[in-house]
């Protein structure tokens, strides 16, 4: 109990840290994409101070989920504009539905707070794993250097995997969601 109010105020902590360091970009280099980075870790911040207690925790997953929020921080160069805003929105879209779904039993790291059914999850086993991976991809190739565009790119897409393989192996029941909901990530595809 003493390590998971330890975790939810370090949690707590970093997420109020990156929205101000995200706030401090959004005002150097505005943007939709920026002021929603800001406004989606302050978010995070609030349910850290509300999490429901995990019956399994995992350490590295933590990691994995951290470096995934803040890595795209510092790579917003440029704004993307018409379509891939409209993507970007609707990823963004898709992150607050699925957060708001998890309420308290949010977390970054992968984590047994029990298995939501509902909303969103009940379309797919990550949704918002998926949008926060187009959302941060579109941040990411927003950068007006493609070369750190496609290694961020990349290093997101390999994190959020990691992430995935990581929770599924920890949640109680998952073998039985995974025979209703058939898809990880892409439906039709993973």
């Amino acid at each position: 109990m003493k390590n998971d109010m330890f975790r939810d105020l370090v949690g707590f902590a970093f997420f109020l840290f990156s929205a101000l360091v995200s706030f401090y970009v959004a005002l150097q280099q505005p943007s939709i994409l920026a002021w929603l980075n800001s406004f989606h870790n302050l978010i995070l911040a609030y349910y850290y101070l509300q999490r429901s207690p995990a019956k399994k925790y995992d350490r590295t997953g933590l990691w994995l989920g951290l470096i995934a929020g803040f890595l795209p921080t510092f790579s917003i160069k440029n704004h993307p504009d018409g379509i891939m805003l409209g993507i970007a929105l609707a990823a963004y879209s898709l992150i607050l539905w699925s957060l708001f779904t998890l309420g308290p039993r949010f977390g970054v790291a992968p984590a047994d707070r029990g298995l939501i059914c509902r909303g969103p999850y009940n379309y797919l086993r990550h949704p918002m794993y998926l949008g926060e991976l187009v959302f941060r991809t579109i941040m990411v190739f927003s950068s007006t250097e493609p070369l750190n565009s496609l290694g961020f790119g990349l290093v997101l897409i390999g994190i959020q995997i990691w992430r995935i393989i990581r929770e599924e192996k920890m949640i109680t029941g998952y073998e039985c969601y995974k025979r209703v909901v058939s898809w990880r990530l892409i439906p039709g595809v993973w």
